[in-house]
């Protein structure tokens, strides 16, 4: 059974149960119908009376010699039949009924069963005909998986009108293709940009390399410079690998009860001393015991890279804002800067790896674009939700709205 076709199968399981109907109906019928038969039969067999048989029979006491012929007497010793006609007749009216009620019958019981064959056969053709008519979507779409490749995701089946399951099927399939068409083309954009990213310190230092190798002149400063060249690109990448790192990671990290207000000040201590030059003012709005169960190098990862987009992208003598606050499923935590800010058609992108508002200031300022896709992807690990709020050249606010 399970070597055939769904729409064979499905023919096979609607003929038994056609067949089944079929031979039920048809026995209870042939029942019936004997039933009825012999009902009438019996009412319409004729019966002989009492009087009748009086009128046709005589009646003798002791021999015919000795005694009248008509006389009557309690103590019959004799009855001859006088008439025996009617019995006759009453029996061959009998014999003809019944042999053309067996007749009757067997026509009836022979045209039932060949009804019931006929029917069972032609209910099965028309299941098979229905099934496949039924199926015939799954069919195109089995063709239509089976045509897709991960180099063209374009191809969707055609849209139904039908409030069935096999239209919605139709439609979860093509949401599915879309889903998957779009992960493939991030994945491709991503894998496009990280190469993109991890080319250019290479080719920097590979062209520092080439002229410590082609210059039979170079001086001790020359090797310093390059050298410094060197380090800072080989940094970058250390920088890039890491970020990737966290990107694809699922490694399990051990949760720990890890204070905000203690990560969100000491990130930022450490931040005023790396952009002390731009002499922005910081204004603190924070609750206090406020704590969340979680790994927290990701939490600090998360919220370093909150921070500092807002030092890093802030105006000279700029002012942050840090605020956090419990609530019935956590805490919120906002950082506001009075920054450049981010132009409104930009912000649906701006969770995407590699992706910069800016790319010249972003690559001048050491940013390559994975800041906010790592803030995106940790706050999904751990089912927090994370929103980004702008208006150019005012303000940008980040929100995190942490679970416990």
């Amino acid at each position: 059974m399970k070597k055939l076709s769904f729409k064979m199968r499905i023919t096979i399981f609607t003929g038994i149960i056609v067949a089944i109907t079929a031979v039920s109906l048809t026995m209870i019928s042939m029942y019936n119908a004997r039933e009825q038969i012999n009902l009438i039969i019996t009412t319409e067999t004729p019966v002989i009376g009492a009087e009748e048989v009086q009128n046709n029979v005589n009646y003798s006491i002791g021999t015919p010699d000795t005694q009248d012929e008509t006389m009557p007497s309690a103590d019959i010793s004799s009855a001859t039949v006088k008439n025996a006609e009617p019995f006759a007749d009453y029996a061959e009216r009998y014999t003809i009924t019944t042999a053309q009620t067996a007749t009757a019958t067997r026509r009836f019981n022979i045209t039932s069963i060949i009804a019931m064959v006929v029917i069972g056969a032609l209910g099965m053709l028309f299941a098979y005909i229905l099934a496949g008519k039924s199926l015939k979507p799954i069919k195109e779409l089995d063709e239509t998986v089976a045509n897709i490749t991960e180099n063209d995701l374009n191809t969707r089946l055609p849209a139904r009108n039908t409030n069935d399951e096999i239209s919605s099927l139709t439609d979860s399939f093509n949401a599915m293709l879309d889903r998957l068409n779009d992960a493939f083309e991030n994945q491709k954009r991503f894998s496009a940009n990280a190469a993109h990213e991890l080319k250019t310190p290479i080719a920097v230092m590979k062209t520092g390399m080439q002229v410590v190798e082609l210059d039979d002149n170079i001086t001790v400063d020359d090797y310093k410079e390059i050298f410094t060249v060197v380090k800072r690109n080989v940094n970058r990448l250390a920088d890039i690998a890491a970020d990737l790192l966290t990107l694809t990671s699922r490694t399990n990290l051990p949760c720990e009860k890890v204070s905000i207000n203690a990560v969100l000040t000491e990130i930022t201590e450490d931040l005023l001393l790396k952009y002390a030059e731009k002499e922005i003012e910081i204004a603190y709005r924070l609750e206090d015991d406020i704590f969340v169960l979680q790994p927290e190098t990701l939490v600090r990862r998360l919220f370093c890279n909150l921070i500092e987009n807002a030092f890093k992208y802030n105006k000279q003598n700029g002012r942050i804002t840090i605020a956090a606050f419990k609530t019935a499923e956590g805490c919120k935590v906002s950082i506001r800067d009075s920054g450049i800010g981010i132009p409104e058609p930009e912000l649906k992108n701006i969770w995407d790896a590699f992706y910069c508002v800016d790319v010249s200031r972003s690559k001048k300022l050491g940013g390559v674009g994975l800041g906010l896709s790592i803030v995106k992807e940790i706050a999904d690990r751990f089912g927090w939700n994370v929103s980004l709020h702008s208006q150019e050249g005012i303000y940008t606010e980040s929100i995190v709205e942490c679970k416990k």
